[in-house]
C-alpha cells in the first residue's frame, strides 16, 4: 500500500512533509522502523477488519522516542475488495513524557514523607514528647501528603494535556461516522470516566489505578461501554469522545 493522501498534522507528526509521502510506501518514507506498520497494513488488507496498536519509536526525522496510538481499518470498493486503508492517529508523547515526570515526582515525595516519618517516630521516641522538631516534621509529613495528593489529582484529570495533535486521515465516506447515532449521554459517570481516560490514551492498568479499580474491572467497563455506544475499536472511541466533548481534541 501507498499514501494517497494525508494531511498536514500527520505529515508533522512524521516529520516529512505531505507531498514526500504521496505515492510511497511507509518503508520509503521511514526505513527499517515502518515495518510494524507495513505488516499492519498488510493484515487490514487480507482481513478487512480493522487493527489498533500502540507505537513507540524514534522516526529518521525527529528528535527522540515517539508514541501513538493508531488505528488502521479497510475501505472497500463496490465489489467488496479492500483497495485502501485508512489511518486514525493520535499523538500521544509529550502526554506521556508528563505523566512519567509526573509519576516519578510522586514517587519521590513518597520517599520524602516516609523518612520524615520515621524521623518523626525516632523523634517522639527518644524525646517522649513534641518538641520543636517534631513539630516541625509534623507539619513537614503534611505538607508532602497534600503535594502527592495534588500531583496525583494532576495525573487522574483527563483533561490535563489537551494540545495534542488529533490527526484523522479518513475518507468522507467514514469522517464522523456514528453507530445508529450513539451518545454519550446513555454512559453512567463511571463509564463516562473510563471513557475519559481510555480516549486519552491511558492502557488498562492505568485506569485502573487511576480510579483505584482493578484491571478486570476496567475491560468490564470498557465491553460495556463498547456496547452501549457500539463502538469497535480504539480510534473511532477516541473519535465519540472528541464528539461528545469528552476529551478536546
Amino acid at each position: 500500500m501507498r499514501y494517497r493522501a494525508i494531511n498536514q498534522a500527520l505529515a508533522g507528526m512524521n516529520g516529512v512533509p505531505a507531498a514526500r509521502h504521496i505515492g510511497r510506501r511507509p518503508f520509503h518514507v521511514f526505513g527499517n522502523v515502518a515495518a510494524k506498520v507495513e505488516s499492519v497494513i498488510d493484515q487490514v488488507v487480507a482481513s478487512g477488519k480493522p487493527i489498533s496498536l500502540d507505537v513507540t519509536l524514534q522516526l529518521p526525522r525527529r528528535a527522540g522516542v515517539g508514541r501513538w496510538l493508531e488505528s488502521f481499518s479497510a475501505i472497500r470498493d463496490l465489489k467488496g475488495d479492500v483497495t485502501q486503508v485508512v489511518a486514525v492517529v493520535l499523538e500521544v508523547t509529550k502526554r506521556q513524557d508528563l505523566e512519567q515526570s509526573l509519576n516519578h515526582l510522586v514517587g519521590s515525595l513518597l520517599n520524602v514523607r516516609t523518612t520524615m516519618k520515621e524521623e518523626l517516630e525516632l523523634n517522639r521516641i527518644t524525646d517522649g514528647e513534641s518538641n520543636e522538631q517534631s513539630e516541625l516534621l509534623t507539619q513537614s509529613v503534611a505538607l508532602a501528603t497534600r503535594c502527592i495528593q495534588q500531583v496525583q489529582s494532576l495525573c487522574q484529570a483527563p483533561r490535563f494535556q489537551s494540545s495534542e495533535k488529533w490527526a484523522p486521515m479518513e475518507s468522507p465516506e467514514v469522517r464522523d461516522r456514528s453507530p445508529n447515532g450513539a451518545s454519550a449521554r446513555t454512559l453512567s459517570p463511571r463509564e463516562r470516566a473510563v471513557l475519559q481516560l481510555l480516549a486519552d490514551g491511558k492502557n488498562n492498568k492505568e485506569v485502573g489505578v487511576l480510579l483505584g479499580i482493578s484491571v478486570r474491572t476496567v475491560e468490564c467497563y470498557r465491553a460495556r461501554l463498547m456496547r452501549k455506544v457500539e463502538i469497535h475499536s480504539l480510534a473511532h472511541l477516541v473519535r465519540f469522545a472528541v464528539r461528545n466533548r469528552i476529551i478536546e481534541p
